[in-house]
């Protein structure tokens, strides 16, 4: 684990305040003032960072007593080598340092580090000093009223957030060179039959980005569905995941698993809150989840009137399928990328190099995990499935 420790000249601040009344102090009084020591450098996601507030004692007596706190936020843990004594209070949370003495125009230097994590939400990432007790008076603050931005001058703030981007995936999906449109599109099939779809959907798991020697976890579960795509429109728009902050970097490539990998596999819906990916589309009876759907009606004589209904449901650990794509990604800091996947239905129910292709008029339904018709479909996933 790497430290960073950032004692530097004030070229440019992160987001850093500090409020300094300079009203002159009085005879019995002293004028206290707390300031982050700014750091010019954004962290890495899971660095150690080494923040440092300064407290000055600009009065003409000593203050003696003085206690100072920093709230940590949610955005940071693990706050440790706290300096001067200093001791955690409220959990790991709050760092305080009693009993401090200041002599006039002294300057007492207070450290500690903490861990960056992801910056999900930016506004967790703020640290908050102030000085909560003194046994001198402050002409121009009061101890321990801290609210919102610091407003006096013995009160200070620092925001520091990780180098980070965000990705997300989006998936086209295409019968052949046409978008793929539920219920009112007719796409020719083979031997002289015609399909219409309904539904079409398939789990991704265990998605992350390649390095040379390893790889960075992206997500475990997405469920992507092309249900309700009814015009050329939306299928152009593709359906995406959310998206997943990343450290920044070029990467070697992506890998992702189509369909859930045993672990996943291995859980059931109730281990889900409501509208999680998995608290659906699980077949108990084969102790599975469906990795894929794909349904719609067939028009087998053909005579127009698309009356065979075709129902394809697959799951089983050995149809789960981990694809890699060897591409550079490049994912910038306060940036958001989009990997652009296309998926073409026809490369899994036809095979490009041979011909072979699912026959619906020997079968049109498969609700079994090691059925002829679902091998074949998961093994023909692979060539059905580019990066662009």
């Amino acid at each position: 684990m790497k430290y960073l420790l950032f004692i530097v000249p004030l070229t440019f601040v992160l987001l850093f305040s500090a409020c300094n009344n300079d009203d002159e102090a009085g005879a019995g009084k002293a004028d206290l003032e707390l300031s982050f020591e700014p750091i010019t450098t954004k962290p890495e996601i899971g660095q150690v960072v080494t923040f440092q507030i300064k407290a000055l004692n600009r009065g003409p007596l000593a203050a003696d007593g003085v206690i100072v706190e920093n709230t940590v936020p949610a955005g940071y843990s693990q706050a440790d080598n706290i300096s001067d004594g200093g001791v955690l209070v409220g959990g790991s949370t709050v760092i305080r340092w009693n009993n401090i003495s200041l002599q006039p125009n002294e300057t007492a230097t207070l450290s500690f580090t903490a861990i960056a994590g992801e910056p999900v939400d930016p506004t967790l990432f703020t640290h908050r000093a102030q000085v909560i007790a003194s046994n001198l008076f402050d002409p121009d603050s009061t101890p321990n009223n801290l609210e919102g931005n610091p407003k006096e001058d013995d009160e200070a703030d620092i925001t520091l957030l990780p180098r980070a981007g965000r990705v997300s995936l989006n998936f086209k999906a295409f019968y052949g060179p046409d978008p793929l449109v539920m219920f009112d599109r007719t796409y020719a099939y083979e031997d002289n039959i015609a399909l219409k779809l309904q539904l079409f959907q398939f789990y991704l798991s265990k998605v992350r980005l390649l390095t040379a020697d390893s790889g960075v976890p992206l997500f475990d579960v997405a469920l992507i569905s092309f249900g309700d795509v009814y015009t050329d429109e939306a299928a152009g728009q593709g359906k995406s995941t959310p998206s997943f902050i990343l450290p920044p970097g070029t990467y070697t490539g992506i890998e992702l698993g189509f369909g859930l990998s045993s672990d996943l596999n291995a859980t059931i819906p109730p281990d889900y809150p409501l509208g999680h990916p998995l608290s659906e589309n699980y077949w108990e009876a084969a102790s599975s989840y469906i990795f894929f759907k794909f349904e719609g009606n067939a028009d087998l004589e053909p005579n127009g009137e698309f009356s065979d209904k075709l129902t394809f449901h697959v799951g089983g650990n050995d149809n789960y399928r981990l694809l890699s794509f060897d591409k550079p990604i490049t994912v910038e800091d306060e940036k958001e990328l989009t990997l652009q996947f296309n998926i073409d239905l026809q490369k899994i129910l036809v095979d490009q190099n041979t011909g072979e292709y699912l026959d619906f008029r020997q079968v049109m339904q498969s609700h079994s995990n090691s059925s002829p018709s679902a091998t074949f479909m998961a093994n023909h996933v692979p060539e059905a499935i580019e990066l662009e």
